[in-house]
């Protein structure tokens, strides 16, 4: 694991960041990692509006090592 953040991550903590590159709109709007029992989950958000016009975040949690990321990276 090459990232210094998900290394020093505390169990039950993580954070999102908002994507500003967005290529389409399936895309995320946030992204982000969360530690929870010494295992990393990958975390994805979207802004969506309900039906009084009420903002949320839908979100997406999936557990995921994260040198899978190194590994496809460096074939």
């Amino acid at each position: 694991m090459t990232n210094d953040y998900l290394k020093n991550l505390t169990n039950g903590y993580g954070s999102m960041n908002a994507v500003t590159n967005k290529k389409n709109e399936k895309q995320p709007d946030y992204q982000g990692w969360l530690k929870l029992d010494d295992k990393f989950f990958e975390i994805a958000g979207w802004v969506k509006f309900g039906k009084s016009n009420n903002k949320f975040l839908s979100i997406n949690i999936k557990e995921k090592n994260p040198d899978e990321n190194d590994k496809n990276k460096n074939p």
